[in-house]
């Protein structure tokens, strides 16, 4: 019996072959993340995709970003089709980009019109306006790139309020509540972003030291997107979780705190929180949530695979016309904020 289970394996492992896939290669398309919000400049990041099994190292990310186009345009017409204004959008010196976003990677906006912006929280941009239908069209290797995109009409919460965490072991840990009256005339579609622009930590590359550092959020993180088709006509109380950097958002926000380092006592100063709360276009929204959809599944082998709807004609992404109110939000327990915020145009990235 033994020699004959031997002989089936000796078989079955014998007549195996190595076999070799011809994987199609991936077509290369431009991807877009392109926003215009009213009072600011629109501004478009462009990278390309990537096959699924191509190799990830240390330049991909640098290199997936696209500085050679040969023009990219918004515009807006009136109700004759024809163009009533038009903007060039140029890549933003490297030096600059750095300065307004902590990072490196390329931006293109209207660089004639951003300098205004850079020492001051006016929002006094009439050329972005809501209620107004914007087109971008980009020429790349070849190809004319094009989307549309609408701002909708911002409509403000009633006011946030800080509060500690109810699930947070440590009681520095405060969460940001918010309640929102619903208008029941409007489809409203919401988007939710917000970053740290103060958080207070120790310096990650060393964790002997005591020294304690500004480390804030280069980018606004998505919370949400989703319709008002639950609560259409509703007020309701909510809250804005902090973002993960992979993942559903789940986080809290510190307050002032202290903690014992080398029989020395350090302080760590409370978090200030931008929250943008936005209204979106149905086409936009399609895309946001499938994005928050894809973080909520993210690494479960069960999730069902998901591509996310772009509003992109000839490539990806999504072209989304933001109709946003800022709220700036220090983390001491029981603020409320009823009023908007202004922010820099070096925030609203």
């Amino acid at each position: 019996m033994k020699r004959y289970l031997y002989f089936i394996s000796f078989i079955l492992f014998s007549c195996q072959d190595e076999i070799t896939l011809d994987l199609p290669q991936a077509e290369i398309k431009l991807v877009v993340e392109a926003t215009i919000e009213q009072g600011y400049p629109p501004y478009v990041i462009l990278t390309t995709n990537q096959g699924y099994f191509d190799p990830i190292n240390s330049g991909t990310f640098s290199n997936i970003f696209v500085t050679d186009v040969e023009s990219i345009k918004v515009f807006y017409k009136d109700d004759n089709d024809f163009v009533v204004e038009s903007k060039d959008l140029e890549l933003i010196p490297a030096d600059l980009t750095e300065e307004i976003t902590g990072e490196s990677f390329p931006i293109y906006t209207v660089l004639n019109d951003i300098g205004e912006f850079l020492d001051t929280t006016t929002n006094n941009y009439n050329f972005s306006q809501a209620g107004r239908t914007y087109y971008l069209e980009i020429v790349w290797n070849n190809q004319i790139i094009t989307s549309e995109t609408t701002i909708p009409n911002p409509t403000p919460l009633d006011c946030l309020w800080v509060e500690q965490s109810e699930t947070a072991e440590k009681d520095f840990k405060c969460d940001i509540r918010a309640l929102y009256s619903d208008p029941a005339e409007v489809q409203n579609n919401i988007l939710i972003k917000s970053k740290r622009i103060q958080h207070y930590e120790r310096n990650k590359e060393d964790t002997t030291s005591c020294f304690v550092e500004n480390n804030k959020d280069p980018i606004l993180k998505l919370v949400d997107a989703g319709s008002d088709i639950l609560i259409n006509g509703q007020s309701f109380e909510t809250y804005f979780p902090r973002p993960s950097d992979n993942g559903f958002p789940t986080g809290s926000y510190n307050t002032f705190h202290t903690k014992v380092c080398d029989d020395d006592t350090i302080e760590f100063k409370k978090d200030i929180v931008l929250i943008k709360f936005c209204q979106i276009d149905e086409p936009s929204l399609k895309f946001w949530r499938g994005l928050v959809r894809q973080a909520g599944t993210n690494g479960n082998p069960f999730a069902e695979p998901l591509n996310l709807q772009s509003n992109i004609n000839g490539g990806l992404g999504v072209f989304t016309g933001y109709g946003a109110v800022y709220y700036k939000v220090p983390i001491i327990k029981g603020t409320t904020i009823d009023s908007v915020y202004s922010p820099n145009i070096i925030d609203i990235f």
